[in-house]
């Protein structure tokens, strides 16, 4: 219980910090992105947010659009129930949903981004690096993604005690996402 207590403040930085990442305006085939996200187009009117939302950062981003045929609404769906999970407090189970996600599409970086903030909540650290560095490997440029990623990484070796690491993680999280050293 001392553990999970220890690592409760962890995890909320890093949570924060996920949702501190820029929204952004389109999917790639240039239809507007799901409700909250802030278009750059003049002409769209932007979305009102709303009420604060109570849910973990990686259950309000929203899911990721897949033109890829096969399992992509499975996936969306398990990714889903994961969050569901997460925000019911079942990290196990959170984690099971996101590794039936992978054995569908193990290429959907978002997914991994995801098994790695569950493996964090676990008290796991090296699991979650090695996830987040296998979502950056599948990130394509996708630098709000890759900034998470690192963000993670600063986290988990934080907490398995490396502070030179998380302080070199951070600052290529820092780097991607355009914020000062």
């Amino acid at each position: 219980m001392q553990r999970f207590l220890r690592l409760v403040p962890a995890l909320a930085a890093v949570l924060v910090l996920a949702a501190c990442a820029p929204p952004q305006a389109t999917r790639p085939d240039g239809a507007p992105g799901p409700a909250g996200e802030v278009s750059t187009d003049p002409q769209i009117a932007p979305v009102p947010l709303g009420a604060p939302d109570a849910r973990p950062a990686i259950a309000r981003e929203p899911a990721p659009a897949d033109t890829r045929t096969g399992g992509a609404d499975a996936v969306v769906a398990l990714m889903s129930e994961a969050d569901r999970q997460l925000v019911a407090g079942n990290a196990d189970g959170a984690a099971a949903s996101l590794e039936r996600a992978l054995r569908i599409d193990a290429r959907d970086p978002r997914v991994w981004q995801r098994l790695a903030v569950v493996r964090l909540q676990q008290g796991q650290p090296a699991q979650a690096e090695a996830m987040a560095v296998r979502s950056n490997g599948l990130a394509r440029g996708d630098r709000a993604l890759m900034a998470r990623n690192w963000r993670i990484i600063a986290e988990a070796r934080r907490m398995a005690g490396n502070a030179a690491g998380a302080r070199e993680a951070d600052a290529r999280a820092n780097q991607l996402s355009g914020e000062p050293g």
